[in-house]
């Protein structure tokens, strides 16, 4: 616990004005509620029993100004707690989102996105008590404690004695009951990120649900995981809700002794009712806060368990390093010796091939040959086992990523589009230039389909595109790319949702485009590589072919077998 407060402090900084109203409502709310407890010695002594009928007009007018004095301080530290909790909240939640945008392409990979999400949103929810609610409350129900606690030692030391002397027996139970409901809030928050990550899951793949009529089976999977979750919370609320009715057995043997020991101090006239009836509230008052403190130590579990799951994810180290050098232009591009493994399993090995402006190659090969690989390397998605990758004569490594990722246009197999307009798709992580999105659509032969829409480019896209065919998408993602102009364009079955018309048509258009780029084309159909200055034939990780398509069908069998293949399509 205090290695999570001590991760809080640096961003409770900053904010001096906020805490100075704060601490003057915790110390209002504390001094209100011994008053309170005070003021029922006059109302007896001087009311009811001396019946002072001056103090019957004074002291309701006293009682009165306690509980504003009490409701100003709750509204003040209220206000300025959630002020400051909710500003943390919010510093954290970018926090761990640009941590996320930055983790290494492994690492994304290796982790589900539901549980990421679950993170980002339930984890932080959790952390929000602690900062928002649980310090500011802890701190005031505290000095209350303290205030009530001090006022019935300065009553009656021996009362007091024998009315505290059980409170260092609840410690222990209390602190077995936090144990658990640590364990339980973990538990409870891996398993609402595995909801999460099925509900992603689920979303992501409705089409193939659909189609396979799988609709029950996936329901009765979540169901399975929606109950684990169900049972997991019932165990937290039944560790949480048993501090209270603790609290109140306890609370009832410290007051039965307070009447036992107070009322024969009464008896024996040591002690005015006025006096006696003062002590028993402030033991009533003390055993409220007490029981709130007991609730918030073991509901603080929840938001410790969740604050370690963040510290674990925002301590991740990045094995991708940035460098220093910007990248305006991208001259010319080398593999020379690039290798490259996924765990025990060798996925390229020994590439060497160079690129430069004004010329364009063509990776060409069976599904799994390493050419998706040869691009997630070139983007620095990954770092190349040996080798080296150079960019204008310099290592990727030394280059600043941003600067020379800026300069690599990708449309990728997977078209990415976003629930925004399609201008907004189309000019995605550069300034909005309205002529060159429609001059950028005319190239990928898009604008045609976006003026027949309802607002044109300004239309609102579902998300992942709903609302636009698989060619369209495609288009939209090929409009993206050439907006972006810039000095390397990677296709990646850029056009494989097209029809070979469409497609002729693009190609042709992108000739004028394209002809000071380094062009780089993934493609599995003769149509797209025949006419590019190289061809790349990458088999089992290797290039076991390089030439023209001309020049491969003379003395490579393996182009040959391929040739056949894109033949028949």
């Amino acid at each position: 616990m205090l290695n999570v407060l001590k991760y809080f402090l640096p961003y409770l900084k900053g904010y001096k004005r906020e805490f100075i109203f704060v601490i003057f409502g915790i110390i209002a709310t504390a001094v209100a509620t011994v008053f309170t407890a005070h003021i029922i010695k006059p109302i007896l002594d001087d009311i009811f029993i001396a019946k002072d009928e001056d103090m019957l007009h004074i002291i309701p007018l006293f009682l009165v100004l306690i509980y504003l004095i009490k409701s100003v301080g709750r509204y003040f530290q209220a206000y300025f707690t959630v002020k400051i909790g909710e500003s943390i909240v919010m510093r954290l939640r970018n926090e761990m989102l640009e941590k996320i945008l930055y983790f290494d392409m492994q690492y994304i990979n290796s982790i589900r996105s539901g549980e990421l999400i679950s993170r980002i949103n339930g984890d932080i929810m959790r952390v929000r008590y602690i900062v928002s609610e649980m310090l500011p409350e802890l701190s005031r129900e505290v000095v209350t404690i303290l205030g009530l606690v001090g006022y019935v030692i300065y009553q009656n030391p021996l009362l007091a004695f024998y009315t505290l002397v059980i409170l260092p027996v609840t410690f222990y139970p209390l602190s077995i009951l936090a144990k658990k409901m640590k364990s339980t809030s973990k538990d409870s928050q891996e398993k609402s990120a595995d909801l999460v990550s099925k509900l992603s899951e689920l979303f992501n793949s409705i089409e193939i649900i659909k189609a396979n009529s799988t609709e029950k089976v996936e329901l009765e999977s979540f169901k399975k995981e929606n109950r684990s979750l169900f049972f997991i919370t019932m165990r937290g609320t039944k560790i949480f809700n048993f501090v209270s009715p603790m609290m109140e057995t306890y609370s009832s043997l410290s007051i039965a002794l307070v009447i036992i020991f107070g009322g024969r101090a009464v008896i024996d006239g040591d002690m005015s009712v006025g006096s006696f009836f003062a002590f028993l509230t402030a033991v009533g008052l003390l055993f409220d806060p007490i029981k709130k403190v007991s609730a918030i130590f073991n509901k603080m579990q929840d938001g410790v368990s969740a604050t370690e799951r963040i510290i674990q994810l925002l301590s991740v180290e990045r094995k991708i390093i940035d460098g220093d050098i910007q990248v305006e232009k991208i001259e010319r591009l080398e593999f020379k010796g690039v290798s490259f493994s996924f765990g025990d399993k060798k996925i390229v090995e020994n590439i060497n091939f160079q690129i430069h402006r004004g010329e364009s190659i063509a990776l060409v090969g069976d599904s799994g040959g390493g050419k998706s690989t040869l691009l997630n390397l070139l983007l620095r998605f990954y770092d190349r086992e040996s080798g080296t990758i150079t960019i204008n004569s310099h290592k990727i490594e030394d280059l600043k990523l941003e600067s020379f990722r800026r300069e690599i246009a990708t449309v990728s197999q997977r078209v990415y589009i976003f629930n925004d307009s399609i201008l907004n798709n189309v000019a995605y992580g550069d300034k909005v230039d309205r002529d060159r999105v429609i001059e950028a659509l005319k190239i990928a032969e898009a604008l045609d389909f976006v003026e027949k829409m309802d607002r044109g480019v300004d239309t609102e896209l579902q998300e992942f595109g709903a609302n636009l065919s698989g060619g369209q998408r495609q288009r939209i993602a090929l409009a993206r790319a050439i907006y972006r102009n810039s000095s390397i364009l990677i296709l990646d079955e850029a056009t494989s949702a097209l029809d070979n018309r469409v497609e002729m048509k693009i190609l042709e258009n992108l000739k004028q485009h394209i002809k000071d780029k380094i062009v780089i084309t993934v493609a599995h159909r003769l149509s797209t590589v025949r006419d590019v200055d190289r061809i790349l034939l990458v088999s089992n990780g290797h290039i076991v072919a390089d030439g023209t398509h001309t020049d491969l069908l003379k003395f490579s069998d393996e182009y040959k077998r391929l040739n056949g293949s894109f033949e028949s399509e």
